[in-house]
C-alpha cells in the first residue's frame, strides 16, 4: 500500500522524510495511518490530478499609531 509520510519517521529502519510517498505492507501503512504519521495514496492518471490551489494571505488590520509621548492621537 502507497503511504504519504506526515512526519519524520523510519520504515523498517531506512528512514522516511515529510512528503515522501512510499510502498510499505499492510500492517505498516495500519500502524502509520493509525499514529498519523501517514495517509494513504490513492493513484490518479497525470491528467486527473488537479494543481493544488492558493489561497490569498489574510489581510492585516492596519495599526494605530502612538505618538512620541505614548498618547493615541485624537480623532480629527
Amino acid at each position: 500500500m502507497k503511504v504519504r509520510i506526515l512526519k519524520q519517521t523510519s520504515i523498517a529502519g531506512v528512514p522516511a522524510r515529510v512528503g515522501d510517498v512510499v510502498e510499505v505492507s499492510e500492517a505498516d501503512a495500519r500502524y502509520l495511518l493509525g499514529v498519523g504519521k501517514a495517509i494513504a495514496v490513492t493513484e490518479k492518471p497525470a491528467a486527473e490530478i488537479e494543481p493544488p490551489t492558493v489561497e490569498a494571505p489574510a489581510k492585516r488590520k492596519p495599526r494605530t499609531k502612538v505618538t512620541p509621548n505614548g498618547d493615541l492621537p485624537a480623532n480629527p
